[in-house]
């Protein structure tokens, strides 16, 4: 069996990892809508402006949280017919023994949609409310990660030399050397046959590197987040009231890689903590990580605003700007670029050497492959990158003391890494039956259903205890075989409390 390390495994030495909209807040990972409902300590990051809601939990001015988590990874290899043991922790895939040539043709289908990763971890939270507002602090580990490679790229990761780009295939035979040309059927025939050793591909209608990878986008971050809010009441009387908020955080980088290739260009940079040790690094391979605290890659702020409004006592409407700033990265920086024509390859693709995905030589890596295509230089030099601005819509109604309906939509206002890459539109509604909380919703993403959350929170002692457990798609759980783009994903939290 030969060992697919899927870029959660791959990345655990240098980061892990897009666009979460709940984070980790359990409580709103259930409905998929947290604009106007997310409260306290919950509400940083996702609409300030609740901070100075009074009247949520009446005679509860102070929350505290610790370790409320929120995980998913999405990718259509979840399903590969290539792939055993999709499901196993942490996501160790392996290559069938077995698996034929048209399948692997389909695992380089599935690695041009890519995949998605996120894991928001808050390790603690705290908020107050008093009589001039609502006060709250947080720490949360923010990791994000989105890869989806181009038809030519995919193709030569999956089988380097052997993919459709060369037309010619260089191979020895009994001490020989011959020439052939390249189709699926003659380098599977070839590649079966033992006595053959094939040892390149040709093209004779070249292409430049950045036309080859044109469409690939590699986008990692791993950023630790320090958020203290303040929210408050502008306006109110019986029947109406403005509240208004802002977050300002202090960011600690701890890895960041951003590659993009379009319009006959590509570009990357890398930067990663000095926590991370390693004598060559490639895009996907940072050494491995010390024991001991991890030192920031960079630093910089972070402004969130956020604005709601209440109207007679029922209805809720909110709107907030996150992450308007950036983070200086100063160690371990590293560009990436390309520019040459690729005549000729000289590595094997997965389909044939797939021992391994992590490193930087040997094999059919993604890293030995990459290397082979383009410049990674270090350099001692900083570099700014803003942070990934989103813009929240949200609206709720109540009715009754058992049901809230709402809806929201979070649109990027830049590509960076970590964000949407378009706007996510979801609806989502709470059923409160005693202590218990179902929450559920549908999740839309360019004019498709893109997931079905649910979730359940306990919230007895008339919510001085809360906990819960929710997942994004519930459709994933049960028609996983069936599903194109399956997900996994868990949000939740066992230590959350009020008084």
């Amino acid at each position: 069996m030969k060992n697919f390390l899927v870029l959660f495994s791959m990345l655990a030495t240098l980061s892990m990892s897009y666009g979460q909209g709940e984070g980790s807040v359990f409580t709103s990972t259930g409905r998929g809508v947290s604009t106007t409902f997310a409260s306290d300590y919950q509400a940083l990051g996702i609409n300030p402006a609740n901070l100075g809601w009074d009247k949520e939990f009446r005679g509860k001015r102070f929350a505290l949280g610790f370790l409320e988590t929120g995980f998913s990874f999405s990718s259509p290899l979840l399903n590969n017919p290539v792939l055993n043991e999709s499901r196993s922790i942490p996501f160790n895939f392996e290559f069938k023994s077995d698996a034929t040539f048209e399948e692997f043709q389909e695992l380089a289908k599935d690695l041009e949609t890519g995949f998605k990763l996120n894991l928001d971890l808050r390790l603690f939270g705290i908020a107050l409310t008093t009589k001039q507002g609502g006060f709250a602090f947080s720490v949360t580990e923010r990791y994000a990660m989105s890869a989806g490679l181009s038809k030519d790229f995919s193709e030569i990761s999956t089988f380097g030399f052997g993919a459709s780009y060369f037309d010619t295939l260089t191979y020895k035979q009994n001490g020989n050397t011959y020439k052939a040309v390249n189709s699926p059927s003659t380098y599977d025939s070839l590649q079966q046959d033992t006595s053959v050793q094939i040892v390149s591909g040709a093209s004779a209608n070249p292409k430049t590197v950045p036309q080859l990878f044109d469409g690939t986008r590699i986008k990692v971050s791993w950023i630790r987040e320090f958020n203290f809010g303040f929210g408050r009441k502008i306006f109110a009387n019986e029947k109406f009231g403005i509240y208004g908020g802002i977050g300002i955080k202090y960011l600690q980088g701890m890895a960041l890689l951003d590659l993009e290739a379009a319009n006959n260009d590509l570009g990357g940079f890398i930067s990663y903590s000095p926590s991370f040790a390693s004598n060559s690094p490639g895009l996907f391979s940072g050494g491995s990580l010390r024991f001991s605290l991890p030192k920031a890659a960079g630093s910089g702020f972070g402004v969130d605003l956020g604005m709601n409004v209440k109207a007679f006592k029922r209805v809720k409407l909110g709107v907030a700007v996150n992450d308007i700033g950036s983070i200086t990265w100063r160690e371990n920086t590293y560009s990436v670029t390309a520019d040459t024509f690729l005549r000729n390859f000289e590595i094997a693709g997965f389909h044939k050497d797939s021992a391994s995905v992590q490193g930087t030589s040997g094999g059919a890596t993604f890293d030995s492959i990459l290397n082979n295509l383009v410049n990674i230089e270090s350099g001692n030099f900083e570099r700014r990158v803003s942070l990934p601005t989103t813009l929240r819509l949200g609206a709720s109604i109540q009715f009754g003391k058992f049901l809230e309906v709402g809806a929201e939509m979070i649109s990027p206002l830049n590509n960076n890494p970590g964000n949407f890459t378009s706007s996510v539109i979801s609806v989502g509604a709470d059923l409160k039956l005693g202590p218990f909380i179902f929450s559920s919703g549908l999740v839309t993403q360019n004019n498709e259903v893109l997931r079905v959350p649910f979730g359940i929170v306990l919230s007895p002692a008339r919510g001085t205890f809360e906990l819960g457990l929710s997942t994004r798609d519930l459709r994933s759980y049960l028609q996983f075989k069936k599903s194109e783009n399956p997900m996994f994903s868990t949000a939740f939290g066992f230590l959350r409390f009020r008084f």
